[in-house]
């Protein structure tokens, strides 16, 4: 069963690549934006149990003087959610290189089928940004449409138990 980790700045911490976004949203295509955070996700597509995931999760990918995270989807407000992940078939480098932090830390071994997923979805405020707007994002600042793919989500087609599904 696969487990979604999800990662982020805290809130009250400057999240420097979101706010690269912003600023070329607004200067490349002049849409207002008033903020961008990211949240990196992790796919875990093995069989772990929960202290597993807890070790994962608190022993490797989260630095918890600036990061949170959990196994279900943060609380980050939005107007726009813009989830990127590597297209079925693209070598994921990150997502292999958290297979080897997960089987030194764990002393374990991936099986054939298991595997690591690397994305993030940019939680964008802005009241101004309609859904043509953010998919200039999407397709123009974050995604490069040969090796990755994207879903869109508005803050009322969201569900926060599903996260991007």
């Amino acid at each position: 069963m696969p487990h979604r980790l999800e990662i982020a700045l805290k809130p009250d911490l400057l999240d420097a690549e979101g706010e690269g976004v912003r600023k070329k949203a607004a200067g490349y295509f002049n849409i207002a934006v008033d903020s961008v955070r990211t949240v990196q996700l992790l796919t875990i597509d093995a069989d772990l149990n929960a202290d597993q995931l807890d070790a994962i999760r608190s022993e490797i990918f989260t630095n918890p003087v600036t990061q949170v995270s959990d196994y279900n989807p943060l609380d980050i407000a939005f107007d726009w959610c813009i989830w990127v992940g590597y297209r079925p078939g693209v070598k994921d480098n990150p997502g292999d290189t958290a297979v080897e932090a997960i089987e030194d830390v764990l002393d374990c071994r991936f099986g054939e089928e298991e595997a690591v997923y690397t994305s993030r979805r940019y939680c964008i405020r802005g009241e101004a940004i309609s859904r043509s707007d953010a998919e200039t994002i999407a397709g123009e600042l974050l995604s490069n449409d040969i090796i990755q793919q994207v879903k869109i989500f508005h803050r009322d087609q969201w569900d926060p138990d599903t996260g991007v599904g």
